[in-house]
């Protein structure tokens, strides 16, 4: 995850995923510990490197240290001084439960200037719009539903203001008008104020506006067509794979036939706000 070295968009990788589908190449970093380069797929194995699960960076394989702001160096700082206080061991073990307790509940939200959070920016945003142009729903009904939840936003006055549970329709849990909503401030057209109710809860206001999209919004090249056996990226015009071929006859191809593409999401990021620049609110 991050940006490529080579074309320099923001990507976000799945699985076993190691290119960037805008170019092509390994996605490389340079380690901020060591500065020594490492490209995330092994030279030997050709499998991804391992992933930092607190952070997400990936681990240098080098020096072995993930992210620069890992929360994993405050967490060994804190334990290591309840370890090494004169509390009795009962008690040292009861405040480092506490402190797996803050970690477990004390989950950050992270969010662009426009209050988007990162998990809707970098994933939910994308598919949700790649669902309009027919990806990955169950008919065409069910893609038309997309887009007339997105035509209904536009009917709306503009500097009206609504809460998710006004748009939610009967017998749903508005997941999808949360997802229609956070792709509609990409757009311009809506507004994401927090306000906090008689009991001091926070709660989403959703303002209607008329303004330009977000700078940072990519919708170019969603798509990409994929050889499952090579792993290779090709341009979605691209019906089968340059290189490979069936090996032996099936039932359903024969020996020296080319192998077909498959259609998927780009790993490109829609959103190509840097995500170090999310911030915690």
């Amino acid at each position: 995850m991050g940006k490529c070295w080579k074309c320099g968009k923001e990507v976000t990788l799945k699985e076993e995923e190691t290119r960037c589908d805008d170019c092509g190449e390994i996605l490389r970093y340079w380690c901020h510990n060591c500065t020594e380069p490492f490209d995330i797929e092994d030279e030997n194995s050709k499998e991804k490197i391992v992933e930092c699960k607190v952070c997400g960076f990936f681990i240098c394989p080098n020096c072995g240290v993930c992210g620069d702001n890992c929360q994993k160096k405050e967490w060994f700082k804190n334990i290591k001084e309840i370890m090494e206080s004169n509390f009795e061991f009962n008690i040292k073990l009861n405040k480092i439960c506490d402190l797996i307790e803050q970690i477990k509940i004390g989950k950050e939200r992270r969010l662009c200037d426009n209050n988007v959070s990162i998990s809707y920016a970098k994933n939910r945003i994308k598919s949700c719009i790649c669902r309009t142009q027919g990806y990955r729903v169950k008919n065409i009904a069910d893609k038309e539903k997309f887009s007339e939840r997105l035509q209904k936003v536009l009917e709306i006055p503009i500097e009206k203001e609504m809460t998710v549970e006004e748009f939610r329709e009967s017998g749903s849990y508005g997941q999808e008008w949360r997802d229609i909503l956070n792709t509609s401030v990409c757009y311009g057209w809506i507004e994401v104020i927090y306000k906090k109710n008689k009991q001091g809860d926070e709660y989403a206001l959703y303002k209607r506006i008329d303004k330009n999209p977000c700078k940072f919004l990519d919708e170019k090249n969603l798509f990409t067509k994929f050889c499952n056996k090579c792993k290779k990226s090709f341009d979605i015009s691209e019906e089968y794979c340059d290189k490979c071929v069936y090996v032996k006859n099936t039932n359903k191809h024969i020996e020296g036939e080319k192998y077909g593409l498959k259609l998927k999401i780009s790993n490109k990021d829609i959103c190509q706000l840097p995500r170090s620049e999310f911030k915690i609110k």
